[in-house]
């Protein structure tokens, strides 16, 4: 292990870089249960109006000034990186919003774009313990999460461009699905934390994450219409185009959770590695209450239910589904809120690998380790390379992808359109010559930063 302060980091100098931020896992954010107390602002307003609470005066703010303030163009920046970030991640800490999005200080102050966002109907708040006190480190631990995209924000869709619109949403649109508060925030911050410190070339939020694109129209296949297991929380995806969906688990009671492990490997044993370069990684993080030999008997079923659905499941000879799917524990890559596994930068996982993997299942010789953002350790050798690395080019304009991720190469999405309608280049009214080219001492045109992805 090693000390977050000096693991190598993309951002080193950063104000929230991992080593910086509340670990959500170590620090006892939820001691019991994981589900926290959530208000809209109006929700607020009538406790407040029985007397049965007292706003504080940073989240103090007309329904109308909030309104307007989202509408003014020099919020829309930070307002439409905030609601990239939360689109595609679903529940946040403030602290790992700032991470991801690059936006300092978007709680500070009495007029903070949390508040406006909040007052507006924006986004709801989550209070976890003291978070409502006064002080301003007590709002970065805030958790905040979209509304149902109502009104004001149709209105500010309208302000957006094309191109502003797919990097806030991927093309899909803004919505407010799958919110599961402890659930998100563990998996944001392992995404954040991969994302400044591992060997990865993009990380993708849940709402890019569904087995239909990752295993199917992602890769140009069709979705079929049945047998599809849902999503995973997050998509590690390596330089050379391999896809780890990860999936976090906190508890396995009943037969729900092997029925999700059956469905993703059924995926793996449909769908060839070489085609899709998709892997399947389950991340054990039980809840801090739990007792002291619990996490470790979650582990340990959780092997369970992953080595009885590669035995259904086997795929073949030579891509076997046991090569695709590992599983890891938060202390296992964390061991305390200050420290990281040593070899996280290719991240250290288990795989029922070895010799006794079709035999018993409490088998010693079963689980072997590996490290999957490591090639020599977990090699990928796609049909189509070029397709499988499009990927990190297509989503590094995307404002939900981590700041330090998103490379200057990007597509150019007006290019794009004039060549589905057959037009290479856009030429002048007599097409003699493109009109973004170079006229006397001007150079090319080039894109308005506001139709720039």
């Amino acid at each position: 292990m090693v000390e977050l302060t000096r693991a190598p980091s993309r951002t080193p100098f950063h104000p929230r870089r991992s080593a910086l931020r509340a670990d959500p896992f170590w620090s006892g954010m939820w001691r019991t249960g994981s589900i926290g107390d959530w208000y809209s602002a109006d929700d607020f307003r009538a406790l407040r109006d029985a007397g049965l609470v007292k706003s504080p005066a940073w989240l103090s703010m007309s329904v109308e000034d909030a309104a307007e303030r989202v509408l003014l163009p020099r919020n829309r920046e930070t307002i439409l990186r905030v609601l990239a970030a939360l689109d595609q991640w679903r529940t946040m800490t403030v602290e790992q919003v700032e991470a991801l999005t690059d936006t300092p200080k978007i709680a500070h102050g009495n007029a903070s774009i949390i508040s406006v966002m909040w007052n507006a109907g924006l986004i709801e708040i989550c209070e976890l313990g003291a978070t409502f006190k006064q002080g301003d480190r007590h709002r970065e631990g805030l958790l905040i999460r979209p509304t149902k995209p109502g009104a004001l924000l149709r209105e500010f869709e309208k302000t957006l461009s094309y191109a502003e619109w797919v990097s806030a949403t991927a093309g899909l649109g803004f919505d407010a699905d799958r919110q599961f508060a402890r659930h998100n925030v563990l998996a944001t911050d392992l995404g954040l934390r991969t994302a400044e410190l591992a060997n990865v070339g993009c990380v993708l939020g849940e709402k890019l994450s569904s087995m239909a694109m990752l295993a199917y129209s992602g890769v140009g296949a069709d979705v079929p219409t049945s047998g599809v297991a849902n999503g995973s929380d997050l998509t590690l995806v390596r330089p050379d185009g391999l896809r780890i969906a990860v999936e976090v688990t906190a508890s396995i009671s009943g037969g729900w959770f092997y029925e999700k492990v059956e469905k993703l490997v059924r995926v793996l044993h449909r769908r060839p590695l070489a085609q899709t370069g998709l892997c399947v990684l389950f991340v054990v993080a039980p809840r801090r209450d739990a007792a002291s030999t619990e996490p470790r008997e979650i582990l340990r079923k959780v092997k369970r239910d992953v080595q009885k659905a590669v035995l259904s499941y086997p795929g073949t000879a030579t891509d076997p589904t046991s090569a695709r799917v590992a599983v890891t524990s938060w202390p296992d890559l964390f061991p305390s809120a200050t420290e990281v596994a040593d070899d996280f930068r290719y991240l250290p996982v288990e795989r029922p690998t070895g010799p006794g993997y079709i035999g018993d299942p409490n088998a010693e010789n079963v689980w072997e380790r590996t490290q999957m953002l490591n090639p020599d350790a977990v090699p990928f050798t796609p049909d189509d390379p070029a397709a499988m690395t499009a990927v990190m080019e297509n989503a590094s304009g995307l404002r939900g992808v981590p700041h330090m991720l998103r490379g200057k190469v990007r597509p150019v999405l007006s290019d794009i359109v004039l060549e589905r309608f057959g037009l290479p280049e856009l030429v002048q009214v007599d097409g003699t010559k493109p009109v973004t080219e170079a006229r006397g001492a001007a150079g090319a045109a080039g894109i308005p930063a506001r139709l720039a992805y």
